[in-house]
């Protein structure tokens, strides 16, 4: 079973604060799919006889408890606007015919872009923000590597090359094709704090072969019983 991605809405609103133009990152649409997971799969049998000892080898694949990935497609617009007491007036829209960007994922709806570039996370970090990572299988200083992103822009400013950590995650012909940077706002023990940023690829290739403009990686505890929100960010560049 495949879960068909969905498409997210960008619309660039540029906003105006003391006449300077703020980060270009904004708030996205969401149209989400239904969650799928690798279920219980093929159970395999031996058969016994009574004063007999048999070798038995086992290959087990679990599911990850730890972490969640979205992808899907994207839906881009360009406009020259404001909003006045959550009314948006348009001056100018355009149409993109040349996809590229960045999707950010947080914990937080209210992510400061203008401080991501003076964080400078590890992911030993990101072990101790959710704590459910630390000492696992798949924890982060286990998943990804340290120092590794390319050059990041973010709005008007860039994150440098070799600064910070990245997780790459697996396109359907098993190619670590995507390329997520691991950012934070605030404090690097504070879960809230991580923004997750992957580049946009106008013509990219999902996990299970499907078209896809992004995919993307968080952390998610199933053992707790309860679910996570992440909320979607995205700037048109």
């Amino acid at each position: 079973m495949s879960m068909q991605p969905r498409p997210i809405l960008f619309l660039l609103l540029p906003l105006l604060a003391a006449g300077l133009l703020a980060a270009a990152a904004t708030g996205a649409t969401v149209s989400a799919g239904t969650p799928v997971t690798l279920g219980s799969g093929s159970v395999g049998s031996v058969e016994a006889w009574g004063g007999n000892i048999t070798s038995v080898n086992l290959q087990i694949n679990s599911t990850t408890l730890h972490w969640q990935a979205f992808y899907g497609n994207i839906t881009a617009g360009l406009r020259l606007a404001s909003n006045q007491s959550g009314t948006t007036y348009t001056v100018k829209s355009w149409t993109v015919d040349s996809l590229r960007g960045v999707v950010y994922v947080s914990p937080s709806n209210n992510v400061d872009f203008a401080t991501l570039s003076s964080v400078s996370p590890v992911l030993n970090d990101l072990d101790t923000a959710f704590p459910f990572l630390s000492g696992a299988n798949d924890r982060a200083n286990n998943t990804g590597t340290n120092s590794a992103n390319s050059a990041l822009q973010v709005g008007s400013y860039t994150i440098a090359a070799n600064s910070r950590p990245v997780i790459q995650t697996y396109n359907g012909s098993s190619q670590l094709a995507w390329t997520q940077v691991v950012l934070n706002y605030g404090n690097v023990n504070s879960s809230a704090d991580y923004v997750f940023a992957v580049p946009i690829n106008a013509s990219g290739n999902a996990y299970d072969n499907s078209s896809a403009n992004y995919q993307v990686m968080v952390p998610a505890n199933a053992t707790s019983g309860a679910s996570s929100t992440y909320y979607f960010y995205g700037e048109i560049q």
